[in-house]
């Protein structure tokens, strides 16, 4: 199927250009709570929109051109966040939009300001997405072109509870990559949302979790795929980050290395 999810990490041929606007985030992850059909096709997206409110919940408003595998971006460290990186040979991504921050090994790929990266369902709608990406291991697989072990961003979610939004935006994106292009749906086990501190223990956080297990592996597969979300105050607004990697191969994010950053996530 052109465009459908070959395993975590690879994709086949994009789908065509979309000649609508895209209205997506949070609104969409508490519908697919509710019980949307989802699917896990990997998407990219160039957003030259602006945030707009509907509901109370921060939505994102787009009409650029849609593409279903991974494209190299250059890497652009962003300037400014509440403090330096946690490490000398780290980097900062700074988010106008959610007014945080959180660092990243200098050898991960941040994206251009317009990227946005998430899933689509089998009839190529978006389903969810995160802005102020990066990339954990690019091009992991020389025998895929556009394949990687992971990535980052950040999802707008106004006001929301901070267990809540960690848990609906964990639940959605690992159900998102959950249903195959076949119309299965791989087998997904969910952690509760629990207390966590960011910003090297000053910033009050929630943490979930979301553990996939690969039962239709592609060209790039892992035996499992963690998605984790965590949700934090900026100050009166609610930020969540998504993180998903690839787990059980060789090359697989350390854990202590995931950890540091979570640790540096914090209001900017």
């Amino acid at each position: 199927m052109s465009g459908a999810y070959q395993g975590f990490g690879t994709f086949s041929a994009p789908p065509p250009r979309r000649k609508t606007p895209l209205v997506v985030g949070l609104v969409l992850l508490l519908v697919v709570v509710a019980g949307a059909v989802i699917t896990g096709s990997l998407l990219e997206h160039t957003e030259p929109g602006t945030p707009v409110a509907q509901d109370g919940i921060w939505m994102t408003s787009t009409t650029g051109t849609t593409t279903s595998r991974r494209r190299t971006t250059t890497t652009t460290t962003t300037a400014g966040g509440s403090s330096a990186p946690v490490a000398p040979d780290w980097q900062t991504v700074r988010s106008s939009r959610e007014k945080a921050a959180y660092d990243v090994p200098k050898d991960w790929e941040v994206g251009a300001p317009d990227l946005v990266v998430g899933f689509e369902d089998n009839e190529k709608n978006p389903v969810v997405l995160m802005h102020d990406v990066t990339t954990y291991l690019p091009e992991a697989c020389p025998n895929a072109a556009g394949s990687y072990r992971g990535h980052t961003g950040f999802v707008s979610a106004g006001d929301l509870d901070l267990s809540e939004a960690s848990r609906i935006g964990t639940r959605a994106f690992a159900d998102a990559a959950a249903l195959n292009a076949d119309n299965t749906r791989s087998p997904v086990s969910y952690t509760d949302p629990k207390p966590a501190k960011v910003d090297s223990g000053r910033v009050d956080a929630y943490v979930a979790t979301a553990t996939l297990t690969v039962d239709h592996p592609g060209p790039c597969p892992s035996p499992t795929v963690l998605f984790t979300g965590v949700a934090f105050k900026s100050g009166t607004k609610t930020v969540l980050f998504m993180m998903y990697q690839d787990q059980g191969v060789s090359d697989s994010l350390p854990a202590d290395i995931a950890d540091k950053v979570i640790s540096s996530l914090r209001p900017a």
